[in-house]
């Protein structure tokens, strides 16, 4: 069950990876696969970052910020590659 999810979870962000890049994809299902992926990272961010604070251990929490970081640059390189 677990290869399942983690295969379906693998669809989900590379596909709306994708499809916020292209510009052949209507406006708003880009806007949607954007909304999916900041959903999902932020999900992710903010699990980590909780369970860091509240049982005190700091590499979940420095873990937490790097997630956030690296999805911070992935947007602004999606955004640049977007305007050229």
């Amino acid at each position: 069950m677990g290869i399942i999810f983690e295969i379906i979870f693998e669809l989900i962000i590379e596909g709306s990876a994708e499809a916020v890049g292209h510009k052949k994809v209507p406006m708003a299902l880009r806007i949607l696969a954007g909304v999916i992926l900041a959903a999902i990272y932020g999900g992710i961010v903010f699990f980590l970052l909780y369970i860091g604070i509240t049982e005190k251990n700091w590499i979940v929490v420095i873990l937490g910020v790097f997630v956030a970081a690296a999805f911070g640059f992935y947007i602004m390189k999606a955004i640049r590659k977007h305007l050229k």
